[in-house]
């Protein structure tokens, strides 16, 4: 199943990112977990309103899910995510159950991965026929808790409901590896996090309503534009890690209208940011430079850090030209998400980046 001609495709791009990925594993003697995040966005109409959307603020049609991480989270705590996880063995059954897809196909996976997560941690249901989801939700048997509790049970709901999952709506916008600082922290190792879009059909507006946080993995759900998460973020009254950051950065500067986003997330424009990893490394960040950032944010943290992300000048894995910047600068407690956030990136980056490591190794398995 082709569902993107860039990202994947052929595997030639996944093989790409999978070997930054293994990179990084082989410095800090563990490989990563494969993961998958969906930005599930819906018309601002067709959703539940926020103490923390802003009147006039959001100067976007639309609103994102926001799920917030359970206080017991060994990793980012009470920080903001959108829904996803983990890809277990199980997804790649489904897979082939549901789609067709070869047990090798990890892009078909991951797709089913994303479906499974999405539906577990907020209960929106990526299927189709969209319209008959609703009526299945709301049936005797309790898929959400069945599927969380055993990830094979996405084909019986599937097969008992009439419906698929929505894998080809879904919609590749770039993925994150944990940077290695925090990958040797966590005990099973961090991620290699892709993260899709999502624009609810018209079909799927009833459920998108009901929808909530599961109470074990998220404690609660909200609907912001992303004008309004950056604000929100901004003013300290929700975290977010940098990942969902630099999502929402570029979804506020470029896709105002839902109906633009899956173009736009395919748009040729945005290739350096979709097809390869971006595994932040630290950089170098002069004392002139934070106090100059510190100013902008009006912010008197000292912790001011540099991280550098593909395409920048200093990237040590796929570096651009001299001179060249894509990186995040950022102040306060990254772990925690509260922090503040700057963006520098170059335009017209040249592509393709040269692998300066090209190391392969496998990712965990599944």
């Amino acid at each position: 199943m082709r569902i993107s001609k860039i990202m994947l495709a052929g595997q030639q791009s996944f093989l790409r990112q999978a070997s930054c990925a293994s990179e990084v594993a082989a410095a800090a003697g563990k490989p990563w977990r494969l993961s998958a995040s969906v930005v599930v966005m819906a018309p601002t109409s067709s959703v539940p309103k926020s103490d923390l959307s802003s009147a006039g603020l959001a100067g976007q049609d639309y609103k994102v899910c926001l799920v917030r991480r359970a206080a017991r989270s060994s990793f980012m705590p009470d920080v903001m995510v959108f829904p996803g996880g983990a890809v277990e063995a199980k997804d790649i059954a489904n897979a082939g159950q549901l789609i067709g897809a070869a047990a090798e196909d990890l892009e078909a996976t991951l797709r089913c991965a994303a479906v499974r997560e999405v539906f577990e941690e907020s209960g929106i249901g990526i299927f189709e026929p969209a319209d008959i989801v609703q009526k299945l939700l709301e049936g005797p048997v309790d898929w959400r808790q069945a599927v969380s509790a055993d990830a094979s049970k996405l084909s019986e709901l599937c097969k008992v409901g009439g419906v698929r999952p929505a894998a080809a709506a879904l919609k590749p916008w770039c993925s994150f590896v944990t940077p290695d600082f925090e990958h040797q922290k966590i005990k099973k190792g961090g991620f290699y996090t892709h993260f899709f879009v999502w624009a609810a059909p018209p079909g799927s507006h009833d459920q998108i309503s009901k929808a909530l946080a599961d109470g074990q993995e998220t404690t609660s759900l909200v609907w912001l534009a992303p004008d309004e998460a950056l604000a929100a973020q901004a003013a300290g009254r929700i975290a977010l890690a940098p990942p969902q950051w630099y999502i929402f950065k570029e979804l506020a500067e470029n896709c105002p209208q839902i109906s633009g986003v899956s173009s736009y997330a395919e748009s040729h424009g945005r290739a350096l940011q979709r097809d390869y990893p971006i595994k932040p490394y630290p950089g170098v960040i002069s004392a002139d430079e934070a106090e100059a950032f510190q100013g902008r944010i009006s912010s008197k943290e000292t912790n001011v850090v540099c991280l550098a992300y593909p395409g920048d000048e200093t990237h040590p894995v796929f570096p651009g030209p001299v001179g060249a910047r894509h990186r995040m600068l950022i102040a306060g407690s990254i772990t925690s998400g509260a922090s503040q956030y700057e963006l520098q990136k170059s335009e017209n980056v040249p592509l393709p980046l040269q692998e300066s490591s090209p190391g392969w190794h496998s990712l965990a398995k599944l």
